[in-house]
């Protein structure tokens, strides 16, 4: 049977996506557990992101006989810095990369003249050839952004971006581009060659419009989530007391 995973992760935390990548990448991760346990020697990705980008919604194709209710367990049991949250039985083979919708997000610390950066990002919507802003491989670099929006957390900044697909590097380089102050950016003649750090940015959800994904209680089976939140709360005051502000 083939099933889809939702799941996300700390990108900080591992040596890269792809398999091979570093000892410790995500996809080796993954398949390095399911192969101990019988499970499945394989896994399809819907998306690959960059070394230090992290996730909340990636998803990947599996095809196993086994409980998926037990698959999920071991996967959130054996596999630190990773939570795998929701799936979806398929009737068939899909590629997971067939998807309808992902969103991602960029957040902003303590930023000024949001109105102003949001304006900038407005030019890049809508369907363009982003070959002077991405890393250009084998794959078309026109590409189509349906929208950019921002929300605010407290003092951060978060700017979504919506699209079916995107390039290697391209909302990095979208935003360095922005936050520089450049404007009119389809003017180029050549490629713009500075990226954002990785750490920000985050792929909030891939989005299929006809699969319905069945919610895993991940947090019975793994209670780092908890731990890792109060740690970096306390790193964050540790930093503010650097600065002379707590």
């Amino acid at each position: 049977m083939y099933y889809f995973i939702k799941y996300g992760y700390d990108g900080a935390k591992f040596t890269g996506f792809q398999r091979g990548n570093g000892v410790n990448s995500i996809e080796d991760s993954i398949i390095r557990v399911l192969s101990s346990y019988g499970i499945s020697t394989d896994i399809e990705s819907a998306a690959r992101t960059d070394r230090g980008v992290s996730a909340r919604g990636n998803v990947f194709l599996i095809e196993t006989g086994r409980n998926i209710k037990d698959v999920m367990g071991i996967l959130n049991a054996r596999i630190e810095n990773m939570f795998f949250y929701s799936y979806a039985l398929l009737d068939d083979y899909i590629n997971p990369r067939h998807n309808s919708m992902k969103e991602y997000s960029y957040i902003l610390a303590d930023y000024e003249n949001i109105d102003e950066l949001m304006a900038k990002l407005s030019e890049f919507k809508g369907q363009h050839d982003f070959r002077n802003f991405c890393t250009v491989d084998n794959r078309n670099t026109v590409r189509t952004i349906d929208n950019i929006s921002y929300s605010k957390f407290g003092r951060l900044y978060i700017i979504n971006f919506y699209g079916k697909s995107f390039v290697w590097h391209q909302i990095r380089s979208i935003m360095a581009f922005a936050l520089a102050g450049n404007k009119n950016p389809f003017s180029l003649t050549a490629k713009f060659t500075y990226i954002a750090p990785p750490e920000p940015l985050i792929l909030r959800d891939i989005i299929y419009d006809s699969i319905t994904f069945t919610n895993f209680d991940y947090m019975k089976h793994k209670r780092y989530m908890k731990r890792n939140i109060e740690m970096a709360r306390t790193r964050y005051v540790i930093y503010e007391i650097f600065n002379g502000n707590a």
